[in-house]
């Protein structure tokens, strides 16, 4: 990457995290210390799965709440467009984590087994 491309990821990283973005999510460390939050909860509530493990359905989930985090500060079509995408994702992880078919509820596992 020449210090040309270098600068322009740059200065395109910076005009968004100042710009839209920062209006959009608020302060950047108050989102941080909610998706922490979340995260947290997430990780302590979970009683499928060992606790020093993060699963990919873990990973969607997670993810899914670094969009509540954002919704937190203003709600958005796009997070809400977001959310239904990981929820979507996380239905495909758990079934290919536990071969979940015809409707059958079984709780998803700590690896893809």
């Amino acid at each position: 990457m020449t210090d040309d491309i270098k600068a322009e990821l740059l200065e395109e990283a910076k005009s968004l995290v100042t710009g839209p973005r920062a209006k959009s999510y608020g302060d950047a460390a108050v989102n941080h210390v909610r998706i922490a939050d979340l995260w947290n909860v997430w990780l302590r509530n979970r009683a499928w799965s060992r606790h020093d493990v993060i699963t990919p359905y873990d990973v969607a989930m997670m993810m899914l709440l670094v969009k509540v985090a954002r919704c937190q500060q203003q709600p958005s079509h796009d997070n809400h467009t977001d959310l239904a995408g990981y929820a979507a994702v996380m239905e495909d992880i758990y079934e290919q984590i536990k071969g979940v078919k015809d409707g059958r509820e079984e709780e998803p596992s700590s690896s893809a087994d």
